[in-house]
């Protein structure tokens, strides 16, 4: 499964790369891990050089049985030669459940709500072993709609459910012109997520406070703060500081990537990205890196909503095939015709001050005598930052703010 997460986090920082290279300035919130796993149910019935180019964009051909000592449960009973197209799409497809299954867990503590699911013209017969098996790995099954004659209720259905799983956050997520009587095949992709801190910033010491846009613009944010022991690291080779906010009971955190302030603080965040690679991400944020520091934290209050028609940005990245007549997804239906129409992706998240203390963690900090000496962490200028679970450390979310 450990490939698997390398290869999510690698499609994760080529997508950003892909919808950030026409707007350097513009906020960017988007959800990598329900992506790679709805490419991932495609990829379940793709064929031929459809299957290829899918692997080759998220890197699915990286994909390797865990070298541990314990046997992997997703290779057990299978004889078939390393390497065939069907094993590497069932080990994917196995490895894809391993990592839902336990990111499922962690909704007692969180709000995260991942709309995945396909929906098909109803003329096209769905593969009944498909039918099973994106219900056992992917957790979502492909629905049955007419989108030739009821084009609109098709549309109503799909923006029902996508508003009923995101809490009502997520509205309209295909607009009236979005489907249409030629529609054979949607795949939706909407995700919603509020957490809770591990240490809460209190709402009275939230000050209206200028944030720099660029080097010659400022804008005023409503900026949080608060002073305590955090993980903190500094990336030396790009004079950036990394900072990770815990949620609640420590499952899954926020990171933050912050360039050093400098004239033009737009030049520093571009550095950071063109230098941000998976190997990099894991040491930067790893234990060696990182160690708990004191630190006075001023972080902007935010909202991001973020909607992509993901279709012309895959296609820039080489996954073609599966949106025209070349498709050949032959795994969902035995009809030939089938190819993607549209593949949408939609996002929500708050970041506020509001968390739940931890149980008896009050009154644990800043008893000492002496003045503390504070390492500062003032996100007043633009900033990388993920969101990650961090048994797998799979990165759930990954965003760019500009502008908060």
């Amino acid at each position: 499964m450990d490939s698997l997460i390398a290869a999510n986090t690698k499609f994760c920082l080529d997508l950003f790369q892909e919808i950030s290279k026409n707007d350097g300035h513009k906020n960017i919130f988007f959800c990598p891990l329900s992506l790679s796993a709805a490419l991932g149910m495609v990829r379940l019935g793709a064929r031929s050089d459809s299957a290829h180019q899918i692997d080759q964009v998220l890197h699915f051909n990286e994909l390797s049985r865990d070298q541990s000592e314990k046997p992997d449960p997703c290779l057990k009973n299978k004889q078939q030669e390393e390497g065939s197209s069907k094993d590497k799409s069932e080990l994917l497809s196995c490895y894809f459940g391993q990592l839902l299954s336990k990111l499922d867990r962690i909704k007692a503590d969180y709000t995260m709500s991942i709309a995945n699911r396909l929906y098909g013209e109803q003329e096209f017969p769905i593969c009944p072993e498909y039918i099973d098996d994106v219900v056992r790995f992917y957790h979502t099954t492909i629905e049955s709609v007419d989108f030739q004659k009821d084009t609109e209720k098709s549309r109503q259905e799909i923006n029902f459910w996508v508003e009923s799983q995101s809490q009502g956050k997520i509205k309209e997520l295909f607009s009236k012109d979005a489907i249409d009587s030629g529609t054979v095949l949607v795949l939706v992709n909407a995700v919603y997520f509020k957490a809770k801190w591990e240490k809460y910033f209190e709402h009275e010491n939230t000050v209206d406070a200028p944030f720099s846009l660029n080097e010659n613009e400022k804008k005023t944010v409503k900026m949080m703060n608060q002073e305590g022991l955090f993980r903190i690291g500094f990336i030396g080779e790009l004079k950036a500081q990394i900072l990770e906010m815990p949620y609640t009971r420590g499952k899954l955190s926020m990171f933050v990537l912050l360039p050093s302030c400098s004239a033009d603080n737009l030049k520093g965040l571009e550095e950071l990205e063109r230098n941000i690679t998976y190997e990099k991400i894991m040491a930067w944020s790893s234990s060696e890196n990182m160690s708990e520091e004191r630190v006075a934290i001023s972080f902007p209050k935010f909202t991001l909503e973020d909607s992509y028609n993901l279709n012309p940005i895959l296609q820039d990245m080489g996954i073609i095939d599966i949106f025209d007549e070349k498709a050949d997804l032959t795994g969902i239906s035995p009809n030939p015709n089938l190819y993607l129409s549209k593949v949408v992706h939609k996002t929500y998240v708050e970041v506020d001050e509001n968390g739940t203390q931890a149980a008896g963690a009050s009154g644990a900090v800043g008893t000492t005598l002496s003045a503390p000496s504070w390492v500062t962490f003032n996100v007043d200028h633009p900033f990388l930052f993920f969101i990650r679970h961090n048994k797998t450390q799979t990165i759930l979310f990954y965003g760019r703010v500009c502008s908060p």
